[in-house]
C-alpha cells in the first residue's frame, strides 16, 4: 500500500474541512432561500384567494352570475394566475377561466412549494356567512419563474464553493510543498546522523537554517540535539573506556559477594524461623491472658447447672424412696389372698398417694428430669465452645460462618461482659468464608473484653455483622471512655496499651491486627473520647489464609 506524503495528506485534509463546511453553506443558504420563497408564495396565495373570496362573496349570495365571471376574469390578468373558479358546495361551477389543463386536473391543494410537481401552486378559500359554506374560490398560481429562481441560487452557490475549493486547494498545494521541502532537509539530517553515531564525526548532521519561522526553530532544536548526542558519545566513549576496565577484577568481586550474601541469606532464614516460633508463642500467650481473664465466668457457668443438676438430683432420690415404697406396697397387695387384708391394704395404700400427692411427684419429676438435661447441655456447649475457642494454635482453615463465631465467643465472655454493660446482638444473615476458627474467636474475644474494660460504671456494647461492599463487616461499639486521637493510630502496635498496668499485655490488638491480615483484612478503630469506641473488622468473601 503506497504511503501518503504529508503534503497530499496536508491538501486532502484541508480540502475535506472546506468540502464539509461548503456542503453546509450550500445546504443552509438554498435550504433559506427556498424557505423564504415558500413562506411567501403561501402568504401570496393565501391573500390572493381570500380577497378573490371576498370579491365575489355578494355576487355568490346573490346569485349574480355575471358578475361572479366578471371577477374571474379580472383575477386571470395577474400574470403569474393560471386559472381561477367560483363553485358551490354540490360542485356546481359558477365560473372558471384560466388554463385549461390545469382545470381539467383534480383540484388537490397544495401546502407547500416542495409537493407541488405540476409547474401549479393550487390554493382555495371558503365564502361563507355565519359559519354556512355558499361557495368556494381555486386558484392556481404559476411558480416556473419561483423555481427557476431557487435553481439559479444553488448554481450561483455551488459555483462560488467550486472556485473556493480550488483556491484552497492552490493554497494546500504550495504549503505542503513548503512543508515537505523543510521536513526533507531534517529527514536528510537525520539519516546522516546515523553514520556519525557510527563514526563519532557530526559535522554532516546539522541543518542550515534558511528562515526564520517556526520551521527554524525545530532546526536549531535538531542541531541543538546534535551537540548533545555528540558530546553525550564522547562521554559514552570515556565511560565504557573506565568500564572496560572496572570489568576486569568485577568476576572476582560478585564471587565474593555471592558468599556473603549466601551467608546472610542463611542467616536471614534462621532469624525468619526464630521470629515465626516468637509469634506463635506471643500468640499462645495472649490467649493464656485472655482465657485467665475468662476462667472465673467459665467457672461460674459452669458451676451453675452443675449445681441445679446436683440439687435436682438429690430431689429425685426423695421421690424413688416414695415410689419404692408405693411399689412395695402394691407387691403386698399382689401377694395377699384374703380380701378383707387386700382391701385394707389399697385403702393405706390410697391414702399414702394421698398424703404424700404422687400426682405432683411425678409432674415434677419430667420437671425434674428436663432441668438436668437443660443444665447438661448448657456445660456440653461451654465444653464445645472452649475446644473451639482453644484451636488457636492449628493452622487448620476451615468454611465458617462468622455468627457461629460471635456466638460462641459471646457465651465464654457474657459473664464478665453482663457485669459491665447491657449486650446486644445484631447478626445479619452472612455466607461462609475460609477462615481459622480458632484465630477469629481471639479477635473477637480480645474485641469484646477491650470493650467491657473501657466502660468505667455500666455501658452498652452491641455487636453488628451485615454482608458490605462484598464483604462481611462486624462491628464491635461500646460506650466506654473512648480512646485519645494521639492514641488511636499506635493502638495496633506491639506492647502499646492505654490500660493501667496489670491489665494488659499490649499484645492483643496487635496480634489480633496480625491475625485478620493473615485472613485478607482489615481491621480498624474509630473513637470519640467520652462517647465510646467503634472497632470494624472486614473479611473478604474469597479468603486465602496466610501460614
Amino acid at each position: 500500500m503506497r504511503r501518503l506524503t504529508l503534503r497530499s495528506k496536508t491538501i486532502i485534509g484541508t480540502a475535506l474541512i472546506e468540502g464539509i463546511l461548503l456542503l453546509a453553506l450550500i445546504y443552509t443558504v438554498t435550504h433559506f432561500v427556498s424557505s423564504l420563497i415558500n413562506d411567501a408564495l403561501q402568504k401570496r396565495a393565501a391573500t390572493t384567494s381570500t380577497l378573490f373570496a371576498s370579491m365575489v362573496k355578494d355576487a355568490v349570495l346573490s346569485y349574480d352570475l355575471a358578475s361572479i365571471d366578471a371577477f374571474v376574469g379580472e383575477v386571470l390578468k395577474n400574470p403569474d394566475i393560471e386559472y381561477a373558479r367560483v363553485i358551490s358546495p354540490r360542485g356546481e361551477v359558477f365560473a372558471v377561466g384560466g388554463n385549461d389543463t390545469a382545470l381539467g386536473k383534480e383540484f388537490i391543494a397544495d401546502a407547500n412549494l416542495e409537493g407541488v410537481n405540476d409547474g401549479i401552486f393550487d390554493s382555495f378559500a371558503l365564502i361563507q356567512e355565519a359559519e354556512q359554506v355558499y361557495a368556494r374560490v381555486e386558484v392556481g398560481f404559476a411558480i416556473t419563474s419561483t423555481q427557476a429562481s431557487i435553481a439559479k441560487v444553488k448554481q450561483w452557490t455551488v459555483g462560488i464553493a467550486a472556485l473556493e475549493m480550488a483556491l484552497v486547494a492552490l493554497f494546500s498545494l504550495l504549503l505542503g510543498n513548503y512543508l515537505t521541502g523543510q521536513l526533507r532537509h531534517l529527514q536528510t539530517a537525520a539519516s546522516k546522523m546515523k553514520d556519525s553515531l557510527a563514526t563519532g564525526h557530526f559535522a554532516d548532521s546539522r541543518v542550515a537554517i534558511d528562515s526564520n519561522d517556526e520551521l527554524s526553530d525545530v532546526a536549531l532544536a535538531f542541531n541543538s540535539l546534535v551537540d548533545k548526542i555528540e558530546a553525550s558519545t564522547l562521554e559514552t566513549a570515556k565511560y565504557q573506556h573506565e568500564l572496560e576496565l572496572f570489568n576486569q577484577n568485577l568476576e572476582q568481586k560478585v564471587m565474593q559477594r555471592t558468599t556473603e550474601l549466601s551467608s546472610k541469606n542463611t542467616q536471614l532464614q534462621k532469624a525468619n524461623i526464630d521470629l515465626k516460633q516468637a509469634q506463635q508463642q506471643l500468640v499462645q500467650a495472649e490467649k493464656l491472658a485472655s482465657m485467665g481473664q475468662l476462667a472465673a465466668g467459665l467457672a461460674h457457668e459452669v458451676n451453675n447447672p452443675v449445681s441445679f443438676v446436683s440439687s435436682n438430683l438429690g430431689t429425685m432420690h426423695k421421690y424413688m424412696d416414695l415410689y419404692q415404697q408405693v411399689l412395695s406396697s402394691i407387691n403386698k397387695i399382689s401377694d395377699t389372698e384374703e380380701s378383707s387384708v387386700k382391701k385394707q391394704l389399697e385403702t393405706e395404700l390410697q391414702g399414702f398417694m394421698q398424703e404424700q400427692d404422687m400426682h405432683f411427684v411425678s409432674e415434677d419429676m419430667q420437671a425434674l428430669l428436663s432441668d438436668m438435661e437443660e443444665g447438661l447441655q448448657r456445660v456440653t456447649d461451654i465444653v464445645q465452645n472452649m475446644s473451639v475457642f482453644s484451636r488457636v494454635n492449628s493452622e487448620e482453615t476451615q468454611m465458617f460462618n462468622i455468627n457461629r463465631c460471635i456466638e460462641s465467643t459471646f457465651k465464654m465472655v457474657k459473664k464478665q461482659l453482663k457485669e459491665k454493660a447491657e449486650i446486644t446482638l445484631e447478626l445479619n444473615e452472612v455466607p461462609d468464608v475460609e477462615m481459622n476458627v480458632g484465630k477469629i474467636n481471639q479477635v473477637l474475644t480480645n474485641l469484646l473484653i477491650n470493650a467491657s474494660q473501657s466502660i468505667q460504671s455500666y455501658g452498652k456494647i452491641k455487636v453488628c455483622s451485615k454482608l458490605k461492599d462484598n464483604q462481611i463487616t462486624v462491628f464491635v461499639s461500646d460506650t466506654g471512655c473512648g480512646i485519645e486521637k494521639s492514641a488511636l493510630d499506635k493502638i495496633f502496635d506491639p506492647f502499646y496499651t492505654t490500660k493501667k498496668e496489670g491489665e494488659g499485655t499490649g499484645l492483643g490488638l496487635a496480634i489480633s491486627y496480625d491475625i485478620v491480615q493473615e485472613h485478607g483484612g482489615k481491621l480498624s478503630a474509630a473513637s470519640a473520647v467520652g462517647k465510646g469506641t467503634v472497632f470494624t473488622l472486614n473479611l473478604p468473601l474469597k479468603t486465602t489464609v496466610i501460614h
